[in-house]
Protein backbone atom coordinates (compact mmCIF):
# COMPACT_ATOMS: atom_id res chain seq x y z
CA UNK A 1 0.00 0.00 0.00
CA UNK A 2 1.43 3.67 -0.96
CA UNK A 3 2.11 5.59 1.63
CA UNK A 4 -0.41 8.46 0.42
CA UNK A 5 -3.05 5.88 0.71
CA UNK A 6 -1.87 4.17 3.88
CA UNK A 7 -1.86 8.10 5.15
CA UNK A 8 -5.54 8.40 3.73
CA UNK A 9 -6.57 5.12 5.28
CA UNK A 10 -5.50 5.80 8.72
CA UNK A 11 -7.02 9.28 8.59
CA UNK A 12 -10.16 8.03 7.31
CA UNK A 13 -10.48 5.38 10.30
CA UNK A 14 -9.16 8.01 12.76
CA UNK A 15 -11.91 10.65 11.49
CA UNK A 16 -14.58 7.62 11.54
CA UNK A 17 -13.40 6.64 15.27
CA UNK A 18 -13.65 10.48 16.10
CA UNK A 19 -17.22 10.53 15.40
CA UNK A 20 -18.09 7.39 17.34
CA UNK A 21 -15.81 7.89 20.25
CA UNK A 22 -18.20 11.65 20.49
CA UNK A 23 -21.44 10.18 19.36
CA UNK A 24 -24.13 10.14 21.47
CA UNK A 25 -25.75 6.96 20.29
CA UNK A 26 -26.24 4.18 23.02
CA UNK A 27 -23.96 1.43 23.30
CA UNK A 28 -26.17 -1.35 21.86
CA UNK A 29 -24.53 -3.55 19.66
CA UNK A 30 -27.51 -3.40 17.34
CA UNK A 31 -26.97 0.30 16.46
CA UNK A 32 -23.44 0.44 17.23
CA UNK A 33 -20.79 -0.17 14.74
CA UNK A 34 -18.22 -0.05 17.00
CA UNK A 35 -16.99 -3.53 16.63
CA UNK A 36 -16.70 -3.48 13.34
CA UNK A 37 -14.32 -0.33 13.26
CA UNK A 38 -12.61 -2.39 15.39
CA UNK A 39 -11.83 -5.27 13.43
CA UNK A 40 -11.48 -2.71 10.50
CA UNK A 41 -8.71 -1.32 12.94
CA UNK A 42 -6.96 -5.06 13.38
CA UNK A 43 -6.70 -5.33 9.93
CA UNK A 44 -4.83 -2.48 8.98
CA UNK A 45 -2.55 -3.09 12.18
CA UNK A 46 -2.14 -6.56 10.40
CA UNK A 47 -1.32 -5.01 7.13
CA UNK A 48 1.08 -2.15 9.03
CA UNK A 49 2.96 -4.86 10.67
CA UNK A 50 3.14 -7.19 7.43
CA UNK A 51 4.83 -3.57 5.36
CA UNK A 52 6.57 -3.07 7.68
CA UNK A 53 8.67 -6.43 8.37
CA UNK A 54 8.89 -6.66 4.70
CA UNK A 55 10.01 -3.15 3.97
CA UNK A 56 12.90 -4.36 6.73
CA UNK A 57 14.09 -7.03 4.97
CA UNK A 58 14.58 -5.10 1.49
CA UNK A 59 16.50 -2.55 3.64
CA UNK A 60 18.87 -5.55 5.11
CA UNK A 61 19.22 -6.56 1.57
CA UNK A 62 20.61 -3.04 0.42
CA UNK A 63 22.80 -2.90 3.65
CA UNK A 64 24.18 -6.15 2.38
CA UNK A 65 24.77 -5.24 -0.81
CA UNK A 66 28.82 -4.79 -1.50
CA UNK A 67 29.46 -1.01 -2.42
CA UNK A 68 29.59 -0.10 -5.71
CA UNK A 69 32.84 1.34 -6.66
CA UNK A 70 30.35 4.26 -8.83
CA UNK A 71 29.99 7.07 -6.56
CA UNK A 72 26.60 8.17 -7.93
CA UNK A 73 25.30 4.18 -7.72
CA UNK A 74 26.42 4.02 -4.29
CA UNK A 75 24.54 7.42 -3.61
CA UNK A 76 21.29 6.10 -5.46
CA UNK A 77 21.54 2.78 -3.07
CA UNK A 78 22.02 5.53 0.19
CA UNK A 79 18.73 7.64 -0.96
CA UNK A 80 16.83 4.59 -1.72
CA UNK A 81 17.64 2.86 2.12
CA UNK A 82 17.44 6.70 3.59
CA UNK A 83 13.63 6.98 1.55
CA UNK A 84 12.86 3.13 3.32
CA UNK A 85 13.86 4.15 6.60
CA UNK A 86 11.49 7.38 6.68
CA UNK A 87 8.79 5.22 5.19
CA UNK A 88 9.23 2.56 7.59
CA UNK A 89 9.29 5.41 10.56
CA UNK A 90 6.32 6.88 9.01
CA UNK A 91 4.55 3.23 9.29
CA UNK A 92 5.39 2.64 12.58
CA UNK A 93 3.96 5.94 13.59
CA UNK A 94 0.72 4.82 12.40
CA UNK A 95 1.23 1.37 13.48
CA UNK A 96 1.56 3.48 16.97
CA UNK A 97 -1.68 5.34 16.29
CA UNK A 98 -4.04 2.68 15.68
CA UNK A 99 -3.00 0.82 18.42
CA UNK A 100 -3.98 3.83 20.52
CA UNK A 101 -6.87 4.15 18.67
CA UNK A 102 -7.98 0.37 18.96
CA UNK A 103 -7.29 0.86 22.67
CA UNK A 104 -9.49 4.04 23.76
CA UNK A 105 -12.04 2.18 21.41
CA UNK A 106 -12.01 -1.12 23.50
CA UNK A 107 -12.27 1.04 26.70
CA UNK A 108 -15.02 3.05 25.62
CA UNK A 109 -17.00 -0.26 24.58
CA UNK A 110 -16.35 -1.47 28.10
CA UNK A 111 -16.69 1.90 29.80
CA UNK A 112 -19.34 4.30 27.92
CA UNK A 113 -18.97 6.90 30.45
CA UNK A 114 -15.28 7.33 29.58
CA UNK A 115 -16.29 8.48 25.92
CA UNK A 116 -15.38 12.90 26.47
CA UNK A 117 -11.71 11.50 28.54
CA UNK A 118 -10.71 9.36 25.73
CA UNK A 119 -12.45 11.90 22.39
CA UNK A 120 -9.45 15.03 24.05
CA UNK A 121 -6.83 11.85 24.20
CA UNK A 122 -7.35 11.27 20.79
CA UNK A 123 -7.90 14.65 19.63
CA UNK A 124 -4.64 15.40 21.12
CA UNK A 125 -2.84 13.00 19.57
CA UNK A 126 -4.85 13.76 16.06
CA UNK A 127 -2.54 17.30 15.94
CA UNK A 128 0.40 15.82 16.49
CA UNK A 129 -0.47 12.75 14.16
CA UNK A 130 -0.89 14.85 11.40
CA UNK A 131 2.21 17.15 12.20
CA UNK A 132 4.48 14.02 11.79
CA UNK A 133 2.90 12.87 9.10
CA UNK A 134 3.53 16.54 7.13
CA UNK A 135 7.38 16.30 8.62
CA UNK A 136 7.78 12.21 6.85
CA UNK A 137 6.13 13.91 3.86
CA UNK A 138 8.81 16.22 3.29
CA UNK A 139 11.86 14.57 4.39
CA UNK A 140 10.52 11.94 1.55
CA UNK A 141 9.68 14.34 -1.36
CA UNK A 142 13.11 15.67 -0.65
CA UNK A 143 15.04 12.50 -0.79
CA UNK A 144 12.98 11.55 -4.13
CA UNK A 145 14.09 15.08 -5.28
CA UNK A 146 17.84 14.25 -4.96
CA UNK A 147 17.48 10.71 -5.93
CA UNK A 148 15.73 11.68 -9.36
CA UNK A 149 18.71 14.68 -9.52
CA UNK A 150 21.57 11.59 -8.64
CA UNK A 151 20.20 9.50 -11.20
CA UNK A 152 19.67 11.61 -13.94
CA UNK A 153 23.60 12.51 -13.33
CA UNK A 154 24.68 8.85 -13.33
CA UNK A 155 22.85 8.53 -16.47
CA UNK A 156 24.44 10.97 -17.85
CA UNK A 157 27.65 9.89 -16.85
CA UNK A 158 26.74 6.23 -18.53
CA UNK A 159 25.57 8.30 -21.75
CA UNK A 160 28.25 10.30 -22.42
Amino acid sequence: MSMSRMTNVFALVLTVTMGIIGTSLAANEEVHPMPFIITDIEGHIAELTINIEKISDRMRFLREAPDSKDPLIQEVRNLDLRGWELHQEQWKVQLDGLRFTEGLLRKVQDHPEEKPEALQAWLGRLKEFKETMNDYRQQRAGIEVLRIETEVKLIEQYLR
